[in-house]
């Protein structure tokens, strides 16, 4: 798995407190909106019911005074006032009906709404204008008794009841409002500590791999190139720590150079510096003095380690400028096969004072040009040819061919010697610069520049080099190089 960055351990974090808000927020929102509405139902369902109930209660009252002055006087007058308080008490009625929120509300309606209607059924019954003269109203009025005490009652009754839901909403809306208060601190109190919690965690993961970084970069300046193991913690990080150990490796190689520099100069500067400080002391002290000839020896010999400081001093100065990338090439158009023939010219002598045959294999049928700097091929050239003549024996054999190349437009050219042989792991190593490897045979295979050099101008040139084992023993190097379009 992926570690998280930086910027995504905040925005988790980040995320993490957001949701906390929303849901807060969320919580919040759903207890105002159920408090507005309790709020809204006390105000207006509850309250109303209740202003309702006292109008009708006073309504009926006057109902039923208006009720019993038309039976004792038959006054017409307070017949028409009577059903008008009855019409007014059918409207208050419907729109309690409305209101009633309970279902002990609901069935004391409706029951008082019955009992009213068999109220004005016994009105209308025993109305003077229908009843006989010998009628009594005492009579009467206890038959009507009943119907104003069970109206009266179940009216105060239904206002008992809003009020005791008023009241209980009140209670409620009160318990909600410390809820509310309540939960606001707490998720406010959580939100702060998840946040500290988010950012003291982020903070260790990169104090902690940073404090590492830095105790390695002191011990870097103290020359002791460790790496780091493992470090935990942000991708930012975990690329530090890996680009941190890159540059360590680096480093220690860059440190393994200076020292392999170093042992290569004094090599090979020391030899030819000594000779001529010998050899011109020997002259100015005025040895062979009559002897012209030995003279010119040490002349000779002057000359010779001068040309020898020369050509180490520009090798170096000459992989200086290919590691820059600041060489510059004259390219044209080459045949191949004639530049490993002056090369093999120029070192034939040398393999002949060894004993060592020097051949070059022709290719069967004619190659195309190459595209190259004729001197930097040769330099090429020459440092092949040359490592394996140093480090092929007496009576040895070395053949250089040169082919097209099996697959591409492109040709080969292979430098085989019937020398020790490289280790199959140090195969790589031997193109590095200023590295020696040692093949148990008491010599160095690949001192100094000469394969670094020749690797850069053949990159340069397009091609590629690399070096493989025979299975007769011995060493192959083989380089390609495009073909001119």
């Amino acid at each position: 798995m992926m570690p998280f960055t930086i910027f995504q351990r905040l925005v988790l974090g980040n995320i993490a407190v957001l949701v906390l808000v929303l849901v807060l927020g969320g919580v919040v929102s759903f207890s105002l909106e159920r408090l507005q509405k309790i709020n809204h139902e006390v105000l207006v369902k509850n309250q109303k019911s209740i202003l309702i109930g006292n109008r009708l209660m006073d309504t009926f009252e006057q109902l039923v005074q208006f009720d019993e002055k038309y039976f004792v006087a038959l006054d017409k007058d307070y017949l028409i006032r009577f059903q008008g308080h009855a019409s007014n008490l059918k409207k208050d009625f419907s729109i309690l009906a409305a209101l009633m929120e309970t279902k002990e509300q609901q069935e004391l309606f409706n029951k008082t709404v019955r009992i009213f209607d068999q109220y004005l059924i016994w009105f209308d019954t025993n109305a003077p204008e229908k009843r006989s003269e010998n009628t009594k109203f005492d009579h009467l009025s206890g038959e009507r008794l009943p119907y104003i005490q069970a109206i009266a009652a179940n009216i105060n009754t239904i206002s008992e009841l809003s009020r005791d839901i008023i009241t209980q909403k009140t209670t409620l809306s009160g318990k909600m409002v410390r809820r509310v208060f309540i939960g606001t601190i707490i998720t406010t109190i959580l939100t702060v500590l998840v946040g500290m919690a988010i950012t003291i965690i982020n903070t260790r993961a990169i104090k902690k791999s940073v404090n590492r970084l830095q105790k390695q970069t002191k011990e870097i300046s103290r020359g002791r190139f460790e790496q780091i193991l493992t470090v935990k913690g942000p991708k930012e990080i975990q690329d530090l720590a890996r680009h941190f150990n890159i540059m360590c490796r680096r480093l220690e190689e860059l440190d393994d150079l200076k020292a392999d520099f170093i042992s290569h100069v004094s090599h090979e500067l020391r030899t030819p510096i000594t000779s001529i400080k010998e050899a011109s002391a020997m002259l100015s002290k005025g040895f062979y003095a009559d002897e012209p000839e030995k003279q010119q020896e040490l002349l000779i010999l002057i000359r010779e380690e001068c040309q020898r400081l020369l050509k180490s001093v520009l090798r170096i100065l000459d992989y200086s400028k290919m590691e820059a990338r600041k060489m510059e090439y004259q390219i044209v158009q080459l045949n191949l096969p004639d530049i490993i023939r002056k090369s093999i010219l120029k070192l034939a002598p040398l393999a002949r004072k060894k004993k060592i045959l020097l051949e070059f294999s022709p290719p069967r049928t004619n190659l195309p040009a190459v595209c190259a700097d004729e001197d930097r091929l040769i330099e090429v050239l020459d440092n092949l040819v040359g490592n394996a003549l140093k480090f092929t024996p007496s009576k040895g054999k070395i053949i250089i061919s040169c082919r097209r190349v099996e697959e591409g437009n492109g040709l080969l050219v292979c430098v085989e010697d019937t020398g020790p042989g490289i280790k199959p792991e140090h195969l790589e190593n031997i193109f590095y610069k200023f590295k020696q490897i040692d093949n148990n045979l008491n010599a160095k295979m690949g001192t100094g520049l000469g394969l670094s050099i020749s690797k850069y101008i053949i990159k340069a040139h397009g091609g590629k080099i690399w070096a493989q084992n025979q299975e007769s023993g011995g060493t192959k190097i083989l380089f390609t190089l495009p073909a001119a379009s």
